[in-house]
């Protein structure tokens, strides 16, 4: 029975003058499945491995031997082995399969929103090994894993792995990182970032060194994380406190009458054959290599039966950008000032408050200019380490 799934069955229509004499060769040398007789012919049915041994028997016998049939899987891939592009074409997709199986097709990153902080994940990732396109079984998750852990401020715990082809890299990042609340227990007093007077002071832990009203220099000690304790020796804090002090700052905004910049004209588009990382340009529109452009691009992968391929084609949409000379009135010239002005207390001047505020216009020979003399309320105390000793 095994005999015949490995090497399978073939069956012979056997005449001559005297086949009976052949028959006991064939018992003799062939494993023989069936043997009988039919109108003067011999009907035989034996392994495939014996077809050669039976056609040689026949042959010395001066019978005339007809394959009736051939039957098993080894017959049927024999066909198919004597095509050479079918042979070749099971080699490759074979190879295929094993190499797309053992190979990052994409790389996963959960746990965290910020493209930034997935962008430095991914780097440090590409640097250590892992990346679309890499060997499977070369990687070691675990040292990947810790190597993140250790060379990103932004992680703080790392698991890795990967189901099939797809990479999973989940990680956790909290709002305190561990060398925050590290810093939470080393001694340390809170200084004056900057010159100002004091208004209000909130002491959390500390003890405060200085009065509402007084004038503080750059760097003055405000809180001290030095406590001298009744049993005569000092101990030391982490110093918390919100230091809200008053000061003077000054600014000057400018703006020329005659300026150049740069408008969008032409727009040309180029595309690209994204196979893991590497990119393959494909014919589009030719640039101008003296002209400056501004780029967008987009990205669509590549899908087979709603499974996306490690295939990917971006599109980029260059806008060429040509030299425009704007000019202004000294009316147009201070409406563009006020309105910089406006975002800068907005976006620089945010969780400080406007006490005060002077502002001079200045006209020139090239251009117009607000200088702003502001007096502010803010948060003036910074975290400065005590180094003992």
């Amino acid at each position: 029975m095994i005999d015949s799934l490995i090497f399978g069955e073939v069956s012979y229509k056997i005449d001559g003058f005297d086949v009976s004499l052949l028959t006991e060769k064939l018992y003799k040398s062939c494993k023989v499945i069936s043997l009988y007789t039919k109108n003067d012919s011999l009907y035989l049915t034996t392994s495939g491995r014996f077809e050669k041994k039976v056609l040689r028997l026949c042959e010395s016998s001066d019978c005339v031997c007809e394959i009736t049939e051939r039957r098993g899987a080894v017959f049927t891939l024999r066909k198919y082995f004597k095509r050479f592009g079918f042979a070749v074409g099971a080699i490759v997709a074979a190879a295929l399969i094993f190499f797309l199986s053992n190979t990052v097709m994409k790389i996963e990153v959960t746990g965290v929103d910020d493209e930034n902080v997935i962008r430095e994940i991914r780097s440090i990732l590409k640097d250590e090994g892992l990346y679309a396109g890499a060997y499977i079984p070369s990687l070691n998750y675990f040292s990947l894993a810790n190597k993140l852990f250790a060379s990103s401020d932004n992680v703080a715990w790392a698991s890795i792995g990967n189901i099939g082809s797809v990479v999973y890299v989940n990680v956790s990042t909290p709002s305190l990182k561990p060398q925050t609340a590290e810093n939470k227990r080393i001694p340390c007093d809170i200084v004056a970032s900057r010159d100002a007077v004091i208004v209000n002071a909130e002491v959390l832990v500390g003890q405060l060194d200085v009065l509402i009203g007084d004038a503080v220099y750059k760097g003055q000690k405000l809180v001290s994380g030095r406590i001298e304790r009744r049993e005569g020796y000092p101990k030391f804090y982490h110093s918390y406190a919100r230091i809200t002090g008053r000061y003077g700052e000054s600014v000057t905004i400018e703006q020329k009458y005659v300026e150049e910049a740069l408008l969008p004209a032409d727009v040309f588009y180029r595309k690209s054959l994204n196979i893991f990382e590497l990119e393959i340009p494909l014919p589009g529109d030719v640039l101008k290599s003296s002209a400056e452009y501004s780029v967008k691009s987009s990205t669509t992968p590549i899908r087979l039966f709603g499974i996306e391929l490690p295939l990917s084609v971006t599109v980029r949409e260059y806008t060429e950008l040509c030299e425009d000379v704007k000019s202004y009135s000294t009316a147009e010239a201070f409406r563009l000032l006020y309105e910089r002005l406006e975002n800068y207390e907005k976006e620089i001047l945010d969780g400080v408050t406007v006490v005060d505020r002077k502002i001079e216009e200045i006209s020139g020979d090239d251009g117009v200019a607000l200088k702003i003399d502001y007096v502010l309320e803010g948060e003036i105390g910074v975290p400065s380490e005590i180094y003992i000793k």
